[in-house]
């Protein structure tokens, strides 16, 4: 089972505004090239980041779950090492400790007061699950159906 990953109006907002805030910058530094230098490697090492981490799909088989990232490889959990998997909704008020809070989804790590400390890798609220692994790390993934990921990885745990 292969789903896409659906980016929320939020996410394409934002990611869309932070775009133009950077090119706006870059054209606003033009002639101070210390800083204009600068700004520009700031601006490519946070779009590579997002880039890197970016949710794209979402696929699980018999072996374990896998997402697909937009400019890295794959993730994947292997279901010998998954402890559960449930539907879940992350709240607007969760705390972020490092990562994006729109800027191509959410991803990195935040703080939910229902889930604990988790890693994001979604675009959108609406559809989410959490996959708690033995060694106590949790992931939240974001997908077009979330209930029917969440029902097929637990037809195919052990």
């Amino acid at each position: 089972m292969k789903q896409k990953v659906k980016f929320s109006n939020y996410c394409l907002i934002m990611t869309a505004a932070i775009a133009a805030v950077f090119i706006a910058g870059i054209f606003s530094l033009l002639g101070d090239t210390y800083r204009l230098t600068m700004f520009c490697l700031i601006f490519g090492a946070v779009t590579a980041a997002g880039l890197y981490y970016c949710p794209v799909a979402v696929e699980a088989d018999q072996s374990g779950i896998k997402i697909h990232r937009l400019l890295s490889g794959h993730k994947f959990f292997d279901y010998r090492y998954v402890k559960s998997v449930e539907t879940f909704y992350p709240s607007a008020g969760g705390l972020r400790l490092c990562g994006s809070g729109g800027y191509f989804g959410y991803w990195g790590y935040f703080n939910d007061i229902m889930a604990g400390t988790y890693f994001g890798y979604y675009a959108s609220r609406d559809n989410c699950f959490l996959v708690r692994l033995k060694n106590g790390k949790q992931y939240i993934i974001g997908c077009e159906d979330s209930h029917a990921m969440t029902e097929y990885v637990r037809s195919h745990m052990a």
